[in-house]
This record gives C-alpha cells, sequence and structure tokens, in this order.
C-alpha cells in the first residue's frame, strides 16, 4: 500500500504533469511516482559515471569483459530450434 504524502507544485509544473498523466493513462499519483522512479534510476546512474570516471582501472577491466563477452557471444547460435 502507498504512502499518502502532501506535496506542493509549481501550477504550471501541476498542470503540465497533469496533461502528461492523462495522455499516459495514469492517474496523477502513478505519473508522479513512475516520474519519480525513473529520477532516482538516472541519478544512480549519474554517481556510478562518476565513480567509474574516477576509477579508471575499473572501467578497463569492465570494458574488457564487454569486449570479451561480445566475442564470446559472436560465437554462438540460436538452439531455439535445435531439438
Amino acid at each position: 500500500m502507498a504512502d499518502k504524502v502532501t506535496l506542493s507544485m509549481n501550477p504550471d509544473t501541476l498542470a503540465r504533469a497533469r496533461q502528461a498523466a492523462k495522455h499516459d493513462g495514469l492517474s496523477l499519483s502513478a505519473w508522479i511516482d513512475r516520474a519519480a522512479r525513473r529520477e532516482i534510476v538516472r541519478a544512480a546512474a549519474r554517481r556510478h559515471e562518476e565513480w567509474l570516471a574516477a576509477n579508471p582501472d575499473v572501467r578497463d577491466e569492465l570494458d574488457s569483459f564487454d569486449r570479451y563477452a561480445d566475442n564470446v557471444d559472436a560465437g554462438w547460435t540460436d538452439m531455439a530450434g535445435a531439438a
């Protein structure tokens, strides 16, 4: 069950949020919840990128793994119809 909160919003922002929620077929609460979740993920991704920039050895290791995985994946075929 969701917690109820009281929010104060700029009238123009609120009107645009209501319009966007209606366009997406969501209640205003569901639309704001989705928008907040998206921003939380974006902020986490930014912090992750900042951390990787500050730790280039880790970035290099991850890039090496990605290249390795791409090479391994390139040798696989779809086995869905093999039975």
